[in-house]
C-alpha cells in the first residue's frame, strides 16, 4: 500500500463517536443501565479559503449525550436501546450562507449485541439521528446502521470486521468498511488500529489509571449530513457537512463498575464546511486551519 492511500485511510480513521457507533463494552449481563456523555470544544480556527472568507474565525463545539437500556434475551445475546442528544455549536459570525449556529439533534437506536459464537462478539447496530428542534424526520433524517465483529484471535490480540454506513437529508448517503485489530502488547502496552472506528496507543499505569494518543475526528461521521437553519436565499432550509481531523492526548479514569472518565487535549489538522442548496446541488468548499482543542467525557452503569 503507498503511503498516499495509507494517509488517506488515516485521515477517515476516528470517524464515529459514541453517538453513532458505541462500542457497547457495557452489554454485560450486570447492569441494564448505561450513561455516556463527551463534550469537545476548539479554540478560534481561522479560514483559509475561499477568498471571501479568508479573514474570518470559527468556534467549534461538539457534545453528545445518550443513554441505554440493554437487557440479555438469552445466555449469549442482547438487545441495547439508545436514547440520546448531540449539540453542534458553528460559531462563526462571517458564514456567508447561513447565520445559525447552535443545532440539536435527537439520537434513537437499537442494537443486537451476541457472543453466540465461539470467540466472536458481534453487533448489529440500527438508529436515526434527526434535528431536535423542528422534529422533522422526514426532512433532517439520518438513518444509520453498523454491524462490527471482533474475533478473539489470541488471549492478547483481535481482529475487527464489517462495515458502518447512513443515508438520509437529502439522499445523502455513506458507507465504509470496519477492518482492524487491537492489540495488548504487554501488560501495560494497548494498540488500536480499528478503521474507521478508533486508532489509538494506550499505556496502563494500573488498572484504574491509563493515558492515551488517539486519532480523533470532528462533525460526526465522514459527511454526515445536517440541515441548516436561517439559510440564505436558496441555501434556506439547505445542508451542510463539517469534517476535522486531528491528534488528542488524553488521561483515563476506570474502575470494574463500568465508570469511565477522562480529560483530553490535543491539535486539529484543520477541515473544511461543504455547504450546499436544499436540493443538494451547488455545494461550496469553507477550508479552515489548524486550531486547539479541549475534551472531556464520563461513562457509567448502573
Amino acid at each position: 500500500m503507498s503511503i498516499r492511500y495509507f494517509l488517506g485511510a488515516l485521515y477517515l480513521t476516528g470517524l464515529a463517536s459514541s453517538a453513532y457507533a458505541s462500542d457497547f463494552c457495557f452489554v454485560n449481563g450486570k447492569d441494564h443501565w448505561h450513561f455516556e456523555t463527551d463534550f469537545a470544544a476548539m479554540t478560534n480556527a481561522s479560514f483559509s479559503k475561499p477568498d471571501c472568507v479568508e479573514k474570518s474565525k470559527m468556534q467549534y463545539a461538539e457534545g453528545t449525550t445518550s443513554l441505554f437500556y440493554n437487557h440479555f434475551v438469552s445466555e449469549n445475546n442482547a438487545l441495547a436501546y439508545q436514547i440520546g442528544m448531540n449539540y453542534t455549536h458553528l460559531g462563526w459570525n462571517q458564514n456567508p450562507r447561513f447565520s445559525g449556529q447552535d443545532y440539536y439533534y435527537g439520537i434513537a437506536s437499537i442494537a443486537w449485541v451476541s457472543y453466540a459464537i465461539e470467540k466472536w462478539r458481534w453487533v448489529i447496530n440500527t438508529g436515526l439521528s434527526f434535528d431536535a428542534e423542528d422534529f422533522d424526520i422526514g426532512n433532517s433524517g439520518v438513518y444509520y446502521t453498523l454491524l462490527w465483529g471482533r474475533y478473539q484471535y489470541t488471549p492478547t490480540f483481535a481482529m475487527h470486521v464489517g462495515f458502518f454506513g447512513y443515508y438520509g437529508a437529502g439522499s445523502n448517503g455513506y458507507m465504509l468498511p470496519v477492518l482492524g485489530c487491537d492489540w495488548w502488547w504487554s501488560n501495560r502496552w494497548e494498540y488500536k488500529i480499528i478503521f474507521p472506528l478508533e486508532t489509538s496507543v494506550h499505556y496502563h499505569f494500573n488498572k484504574q489509571w491509563s493515558t492515551a494518543v488517539m486519532f480523533t475526528t470532528f462533525g460526526g461521521p465522514y459527511r454526515f449530513p445536517r440541515r441548516i437553519h436561517d439559510g440564505e436565499e436558496k441555501y434556506e432550509n439547505g445542508i451542510f457537512e463539517i469534517y476535522s481531523t486531528g491528534v488528542e492526548w488524553d488521561m483515563k479514569y476506570k474502575t470494574t463498575s463500568c465508570l469511565k472518565a477522562g480529560l483530553g487535549a490535543g491539535c486539529n489538522f484543520g477541515g473544511w464546511i461543504l455547504v450546499k442548496d436544499h436540493n443538494n446541488h451547488h455545494g461550496r468548499y469553507y477550508k479552515f486551519n489548524s486550531s486547539a482543542y479541549g475534551r472531556a467525557y464520563l461513562a457509567f452503569s448502573f
